[in-house]
């Protein structure tokens, strides 16, 4: 967490969107393990933190974009968690993975929050994938994408393989950029400690990381090489026309 605590002061909170979830549970987990104060967005005020607890809970929607603003007063970065359960509707792909993302990303530009990182996956911006799956979040998972990289914010995206719930750092972690990506698993653990890391590594901004686990590789090791991985270019994936 050096660069950032150096630039934005260590008690400063990191808002993670989408905290009630799978990952977002473990990306609120490893922040504060790393001592960084966490405003968890969640979508009901039910939460609660104990007093002085470096967690503090926040009540907001990102398909109401008129709640963002307050969630985002005084973060110093967002960490973007949020995916949608179904296809379709309220709670649905287009709705939460490209509409709530979207809100995001403009509500954090006008709060003057600089940093961000959006966690999508790793083929929504793969060439050759078939977009036109309606049932499919890829696409809007890809506009959401395109629509950070043109924000001006300091961006990471993170795009996962396919998600599981056991224990990380039991295998090593191949982490690529989208053009070198191939599907496979990665743990939500494992997927949590790049997060941070790259909260905390400014050579990180301006990339598409793509990983997934890889048991020919030493667990950890991606510590040491991903700084090294290439910024994204300026004909990075388009958001899809469709």
């Amino acid at each position: 967490m050096t660069d950032l605590h150096a630039s934005m002061g260590k008690a400063v909170p990191v808002l993670v969107a989408g905290a009630g979830g799978r990952t977002g549970r473990l990306v609120v987990s490893a922040l504060l393990a790393a001592g960084q104060p966490v405003r968890a967005l969640v979508r009901r005020g039910g939460a609660r933190a104990p007093p002085g607890a470096p967690l503090e809970y926040v009540a907001a929607d990102v398909t109401a974009p008129a709640t963002l603003p307050t969630a985002l007063r005084g973060v110093g970065a967002v960490i973007s968690a949020i995916g949608g359960r179904v296809p379709w509707g309220a709670g649905g792909f287009r709705a939460i993975d490209w509409e709530g993302n979207r809100a995001l990303v403009d509500a954090a530009r006008d709060a003057g929050v600089r940093r961000f990182i959006l966690i999508t996956a790793g083929s929504a911006g793969r060439a050759g994938f078939p977009y036109a799956l309606p049932f499919a979040p890829y696409p809007w998972k890809a506009r959401a994408e395109a629509h950070l990289r043109a924000s001006g914010l300091d961006y990471t995206i993170l795009g996962p393989g396919g998600l599981t719930d056991e224990a990380g750092e039991q295998r090593g972690l191949r982490v690529t950029c989208r053009a070198d990506y191939r599907t496979g698993l990665v743990t939500r653990a494992d997927l949590a400690a790049l997060a941070v890391f790259c909260l905390g590594h400014a050579r990180t901004i301006g990339r598409t990381l793509t990983l997934v686990n890889d048991a020919t590789l030493t667990p950890g090791a991606w510590r040491a090489s991903v700084e090294t991985l290439p910024a994204d270019s300026t004909a990075a994936p388009a958001a899809d026309p469709h």
